[in-house]
């Protein structure tokens, strides 16, 4: 049964930070933390229904949220995933608009709009970073799926991800704990993209032998190898003489029969 209301749930994590900034006094700063961390997740969830994608869970973390989806495919439309992840950023600005409304109406003070400005863009450009599975590092991937065959660009991703991690823990090596936090979530999901690659590939193909897909284009290949398979394009590979359909390579790599 399709799930109407999706199941939020805070981190554990997530609450050892939210108490620590209770009992030292910050509980506006905490607020407002949270309020933006709800508000991006709302983003993505708001175009995860346009889209007709069924919402497993919302998971909030001391910088942000992961959303998790049912019935998402990895060989689903790359404009509609590119808006998925925009969406956060989106209604970030939007609450952004609405800050600055409320201070020139006079409901909020000039301390508040500052720490809210201040966290606001804080969460924006972290969320841009080009790390998966942050969301600037997922609409990089997205792009790089656009001109490359997805194993392709999944290792190019995993690549640029490890390099840009690198450059934020040099970046941030003398800050915070919950900056140490972030540094330690990001890494753990950096080693399980590298882990994982053989996992989604196989998941990616399987897709395409299971289901069908809109294609944009058309391509033939010379050699038969599914390392070749891009999102949107339909695949033939040279047999002799003649043209295979992608789906009778992927036949044989799955050992299906009639």
């Amino acid at each position: 049964m399709k799930t109407i209301f999706p199941k939020w749930k805070i981190n554990e994590i997530s609450y050892l930070v939210f108490l620590s900034f209770l009992l030292t006094g910050y509980i506006k700063n905490i607020l407002l933390i949270f309020t933006i961390i709800c508000v991006h997740e709302l983003g993505h969830l708001t175009f995860l229904r346009l889209f007709h994608y069924e919402i497993e869970k919302i998971e909030i973390y001391p910088f942000g949220g992961l959303t998790t989806t049912k019935n998402k495919y990895i060989n689903s439309p790359i404009n509609k995933d590119i808006l998925i992840y925009f969406g956060g950023i989106l209604f970030q600005s939007i609450l952004y608009l609405l800050f600055f409304c409320l201070l020139h109406l006079g409901k909020i003070n000039q301390n508040t709009f500052h720490l809210f400005t201040m966290y606001n863009k804080s969460i924006f450009f972290f969320n841009l970073l080009p790390i998966r599975p942050l969301d600037g590092g997922e609409i990089v991937s997205l792009f790089l799926e656009k001109f490359y065959p997805y194993e392709k660009a999944y290792t190019i991703m995993n690549r640029l991800s490890l390099f840009s991690l690198s450059c934020f823990i040099l970046y941030t090596i003398n800050s915070n704990l919950n900056n140490y936090i972030i540094i330690t979530f990001l890494l753990c999901k950096t080693i399980s993209f590298f882990k994982k690659k053989k996992w989604y590939t196989h998941k990616f193909l399987l897709e395409r032998y299971m289901h069908s897909f809109p294609y944009k284009k058309i391509e033939h290949n010379e050699m038969q190898k599914m390392r070749l398979l891009k999102k949107e394009t339909l695949h033939f590979f040279k047999n002799g003489n003649k043209y295979l359909h992608e789906q009778e390579i992927l036949r044989r790599k799955f050992d299906i029969q009639d």
